[in-house]
């Protein structure tokens, strides 16, 4: 079993959003920068919004095809965290 490594971090990310009727989620991840590195996202492996308090908050579990990375958008802030990292 991998372990999961604790990040908790501000990043930058670039999102994309598509008009698909289809999709769970119009808005997807598809770069994120972390400590200089450029992550390219692959695969979306799980999405669901979530409360903090009044917040909403938007949960991604993606996969740069390597490693999986799961993502927090708070759309209070407009502010992308890395909270962990799965080195596989």
């Amino acid at each position: 079993m991998n372990p999961i490594i604790t990040i908790d971090k501000v990043v930058d990310v670039i999102a994309v959003f598509k008009k698909d009727k289809n999709k769970k989620t119009n808005c997807l991840p598809a770069k994120i920068r972390y400590q200089n590195q450029e992550i390219i996202i692959k695969q979306l492996a799980l999405y669901h919004p979530t409360k903090a308090g009044q917040r909403t908050i938007h949960v991604f579990d993606v996969s740069d095809g390597q490693n999986d990375y799961r993502l927090e958008f708070d759309t209070q802030n407009l502010i992308w965290r890395l909270m962990a990292m799965t080195i596989n």
